[in-house]
């Protein structure tokens, strides 16, 4: 692996990060910087139907993190892989006793190499079985509250 590549899965895994410590500390300041400035970025909660601008993502997170206090939120065995200037991270979350499958995506602040990765989709949705070794690696982690 290059020293690039491991930089830009590094950055990219600190994007991932940053968007489960905004989502676990109920900041929606940190939630809207997490995510890309664009207006075509898409959020499909758990249950809900597919949301597909950013003032109706922006507002799916006010509404979700509204007095919420510190949400129970962990995010276990992130895998990051790059597609030129998109990221992806496959994970899976913890939210107290569910747990769900995630998929996030992610592009370039400002589409060059070195700059910082923002959200652009977010999609969610609960397993019917959770794999062997997951639930034990999300509860070696201390929910991020």
């Amino acid at each position: 692996m290059t020293d690039r590549l491991a930089a830009d899965l590094a950055a990219l895994e600190f994007a991932n990060d940053a968007f489960y410590q905004a989502f676990a500390a109920a900041d929606l300041s940190a939630m809207e910087a997490v995510w890309a400035a664009q207006a075509n970025v898409y959020c499909c909660h758990p249950g809900w139907p597919p949301i597909t601008n950013r003032d109706e993502v922006m507002a799916s997170w006010r509404d979700i993190l509204a007095n919420a206090g510190p949400v129970p939120i962990v995010c276990a065995a992130p895998r990051p892989t790059l597609y030129g200037d998109v990221g992806l991270v496959c994970c899976y979350e913890r939210f107290g006793n569910q747990h769900f499958v995630a998929t996030n995506l992610f592009i370039r602040a400002d589409g060059r190499p070195g700059t910082p990765w923002r959200m652009i989709h977010h999609h969610a949705g609960p397993l019917a079985r959770v794999p062997e070794g997951v639930a034990a690696e999300a509860e070696d982690q201390p929910s991020r509250h």
